[in-house]
């Protein structure tokens, strides 16, 4: 009769077969050409759907700045006067008749506008810039996620094998009469948990890979392997080095062509102060005698009462707001870099302790724990515990350089460098 705790095991033995089956029907084959980091950053700032929004937002502008660049179109007058009236005025025999056309003069509106619509495009640009910066550092964080994917799928296949052995070796014992039946079924469970939890690495890399591609906007993945070492870490430059490319950040330059454009502003509201001027040249005809005589009108509005002082005030505060917002956007951009910093040397100092030390010191344990398992020096635990211990530094170190990358890829976006080929 079966102990208790062989019993327990017994469900996990009959489920034994059915990861592989059902990894085998839901996997995906990755298929297609292997794609290089440089050339995801590539497909990225050539068609992701944002930055194409520009193209549109462009278009809109160039018409907004035609639109500044026109001048007024004159006016054709015609007025009557001396007529309908009554004794010798009755009817139109006497009528005054003038015909002339009016000009407005903008006295130099016109040059302003035009300075204002350049401005708002340099605005639109350093967005433009800003968001491609953004969008070469998305790409750059979701192609390490599947390099991640990729490396952690492949040690929970090692985990796989790791058990398939362990499951061998205990069948040995059991045959040999060095351990008890149990042990089999343990290690068949263990085995059946190794396969699941691969079948959910496969799971985690189809969706970063998709969500790679979806970046130049695929519906579905094209391509095949991410190619990459993900193990090989970044460089680490000098913070005074970074600190010094912060100044390059396009949230930072941004702030140049809105202060551009809010210098624009300002003088768009103090031209609205002078009101235009328009001359008027004509011909009038009388009606008595019918002589007919030239007109020259030039008006003048008379600004008794400044209307544009609220104008003025207004456009003023925004354009001082702009160096307050950019001293603070600095000063953010400086602790987030100094963060992102120390954070990437301790991922650096991490992965490569993990390298270094720790892994391969765990490699020769499982060895010598194998060695002593198979002649009955220790036990399963000892060879389950020294598996685990191995496999739990593999995924550290992975995760250490994953983490390496990401840090990297934030410093990159806060120093305006578009992470193209300097990455492994």
């Amino acid at each position: 009769m079966l102990s208790p705790s062989v019993r327990r095991l017994v469900p996990c033995v009959l489920l034994l077969s059915l990861p592989a089956l059902s990894r085998a029907e839901a996997e995906v084959p990755i298929e297609g050409p292997p794609i290089r980091f440089e050339e995801a950053v590539g497909r990225a700032l050539a068609s992701n759907p944002d930055l194409a929004v520009f193209g549109y937002a462009f278009r809109a502008h160039d018409g907004q700045a035609l639109q500044a660049g026109l001048a007024p179109n004159p006016n054709l007058n015609l007025s009557i006067e001396d007529a309908l009236g009554t004794g010798s005025r009755k009817g139109f025999k006497t009528a005054e008749q003038t015909l002339s056309l009016s000009q407005v003069l903008e006295r130099g509106a016109r040059e302003r506008r035009i300075a204002a619509a350049e401005a708002g495009r340099e605005l639109l640009d350093a967005e433009r810039l800003e968001k491609r910066v953004d969008t070469a550092a998305e790409t750059a964080r979701r192609y390490g996620h599947v390099l991640s994917d990729q490396a952690q799928l492949e040690v929970t296949h090692q985990a796989s094998g790791l058990a398939r052995s362990t499951v061998d070796a205990a069948r040995k014992r059991v045959k040999a009469g060095a351990a008890p039946s149990a042990e089999v079924a343990r290690a068949q469970a263990a085995l059946a948990r190794a396969d699941l939890e691969h079948e959910h690495a496969e799971h985690e890399l189809l969706s970063s890979r998709r969500q790679l591609a979806a970046l130049w906007g695929d519906r579905e993945p094209a391509f095949g392997v991410a190619e990459g070492d993900l193990l090989t870490l970044p460089a680490l430059a000098p913070f005074d080095a970074l600190a010094a490319r912060l100044q390059a950040n396009p949230g930072l330059l941004k702030f140049i062509a809105e202060q551009r454009l809010r210098d624009a502003e300002i003088r768009l509201a103090e031209q609205a102060r002078k009101p235009a001027w328009q001359i008027m040249a004509g011909v009038r005809r009388f009606g008595e005698g019918k002589d007919v005589a030239g007109v020259l009108a030039l008006q003048i509005p008379l600004a008794f009462r400044d209307r544009g002082q609220g104008a003025i005030a207004e456009a003023q505060a925004r354009s001082e707001q702009v160096a307050v917002k950019r001293t603070a956007a600095e000063i953010t951009g400086l602790t987030q870099l100094f963060e992102w910093f120390q954070e990437l040397k301790h991922a650096h100092t991490a992965a490569n302790t993990l390298a270094t030390e720790i892994v391969p010191r765990m490699e020769d344990a499982l060895r010598q724990t194998e060695y002593a398992y198979a002649r009955g020096r220790y036990g399963y635990q000892e060879l389950v515990a020294a598996q685990k211990e191995l496999l739990d530094a593999r995924r550290a170190r992975i995760q250490a350089a994953a983490d390496a990358w990401q840090f990297a890829t934030e410093i990159d976006r806060l120093t305006g460098v578009l992470p193209t080929g300097d990455r492994p």
